[in-house]
């Protein structure tokens, strides 16, 4: 980093300690825990399944907590994802190998930017063209029908689809943060004196401005806003279908062993509470046969609209 460029950061944020703490987690505690083994990951890539529903940022026990009282079809278990941040569980998944016998359904552009057009069969680009430009996100009702139409289409191939709830913004019965155009959207249309971004609920909780209770109890709804269209794809898509995440989000637990409080999901910081996620299993009908083919060439996803949409959910800055 340039030395008159960090010294202009420091005087611009001294005294924000959310600021502190976001750079020492990605300076010092994410190269600690990605320097480490991680022994106990669960690649879905090495997992048996038909179908692969990825639920964005999902912990494990807010998934048992909803389960418990609303069960969906099939087992529930316990697994350890590869990474605390969809950019590296790709990486971890997918980055390393070609899968030709997948379709990935997806409300997530990560799934675009980070992985070759070569890794996949097909990626049908929910997000481009499913947005919801009112809530800022992609329903899971899209999301759904999406999946289902490309099963119909493409019989013989695996299907994964990546919801983007319970991730932010929250659009389930409980609301809490802002869905309005970020202003770092505003930059990426051309407005470059657009300065301030919403913070998330996670942030709006570590700056001690909403409780513990409220933030969960938003979290929890956004899931349940799923719940239904997740159901929906267990009863309806055949073969064995799991369903899981890709990380989880911290809520302020510690980052053992440094005495820092984690809040969100930073990339690299493997600790329980971003890498415990459910691993639900259902059976409907016959297993399918499976075949690999060349990948399809999806049309170039164009650059800044890619990014503004991950802008626009909060993961650019």
């Amino acid at each position: 980093m340039v030395p008159r460029y960090a010294f202009s950061e420091v005087l611009k944020h001294g005294t924000d300690r959310t600021w502190w703490r976001k750079r020492f987690m990605s300076h010092i505690v994410s190269r600690y825990f990605t320097g480490k083994d991680n022994p106990d990951a669960d690649l879905v890539t090495e997992q048996d399944w038909d179908n692969l529903i990825i639920i964005d940022a999902c912990r494990y026990d807010l998934f048992a907590e909803v389960f418990e009282v609303d069960p969906l079809p099939g087992s529930l278990e316990k697994r350890t994802s590869a990474q605390s941040g969809t950019p590296g569980f790709l990486k971890e998944n997918f980055g390393h190998g070609e899968f030709h016998d997948v379709v990935y359904v997806t409300g997530n552009p990560y799934v675009n930017t980070d992985l070759s057009e070569e890794t996949f069969h097909k990626v049908e680009s929910v997000w481009k063209d499913g947005w919801d430009d009112v809530l800022q996100t992609v329903r899971p009702e899209t999301m759904a029908e999406r999946t289902l139409e490309i099963s119909e289409e493409y019989p013989e191939k695996r299907i994964i689809s990546h919801f983007l709830q319970p991730h932010t913004p929250f659009i389930g019965d409980v609301r809490l943060g802002h869905r309005e155009t970020f202003a770092i959207r505003e930059k990426a249309l051309g407005d470059k004196d657009a300065t301030n971004r919403h913070r998330t609920p996670f942030e709006l909780l570590d700056a001690g401005e909403v409780s513990y209770e409220r933030v969960w109890a938003a979290y929890r709804s956004n899931l349940e806003s799923a719940w239904p269209s997740v159901r929906q794809l267990l009863q309806g898509l055949p073969g064995l279908t799991a369903v899981t995440s890709d990380h989880g989000n911290a809520m302020g637990e510690r980052a053992w062993p440094f005495p820092i409080r984690v809040y969100g999901h930073p990339l690299g910081v493997l600790i329980p509470a971003l890498t415990e996620v459910p691993w639900l299993t259902h059976m409907n009908g016959d297993r399918k046969t499976v075949t690999a083919s060349p990948p399809i060439s999806n049309e170039q996803e164009i650059e800044e609209e890619t990014n503004e949409r991950l802008r626009m959910l909060g993961y650019v800055e």
